[in-house]
């Protein structure tokens, strides 16, 4: 007996561009290229994300510049327009789905605009209910991930969207 459920599988780049818009381009031609479904990257609103004194987590501070604070990494990791723009359309291209991951209301209505196939909800975002609360006015398909939930959260987040 086969089992007619196709698995969907996201490619994470994240923030792994580190900036670069070509690095994000190349990153959608490797998943492409590896049969993916949907290549995911990040879009947030810095300085709704974190404050400008946050520190860096420790594998940050290890691994990039140890005198810049998170906010100052994140400012340069932030998905621009022209990035946001010319990754849907190489995705388009490859005929892969372009993904973000929207972290405050404000992006959101930012990805609301392009009229995405999905939403995907971030897994740190699902205890925010005004968040979730607004996407799920938004009457689209929504992903969400659930990594850091128990069971509780996550039924919660589900009665907030629908």
């Amino acid at each position: 007996m086969t089992n007619s459920i196709k698995t969907f599988i996201i490619a994470e780049v994240g923030v792994n561009h580190n900036g670069s818009l070509k690095k994000a381009l190349k990153y959608i031609d490797i998943a492409a290229t590896c049969g993916a479904d949907a290549v995911k990257f990040q879009t947030f609103d810095t300085n709704l994300l974190v404050t400008k004194h946050a520190k860096k987590a420790n594998y940050q501070i290890n691994k990039l510049n140890k005198n810049e604070t998170q906010f100052q990494m994140l400012k340069k990791l932030k998905f621009t327009d022209k990035m946001h723009k010319a990754c849907m359309k190489k995705s388009k291209k490859k005929k892969i789905i372009f993904l973000s991951s929207a972290f405050d209301i404000n992006s959101l209505k930012y990805l609301k605009k392009f009229k995405l196939k999905y939403f995907k909800v971030p897994s740190g975002e699902l205890n925010n209910i005004p968040y979730l609360e607004f996407l799920g006015k938004l009457n689209s398909k929504i992903l969400l991930s659930t990594g850091m939930s128990n069971l509780k959260e996550i039924d919660r987040a589900v009665k907030t969207l629908v």
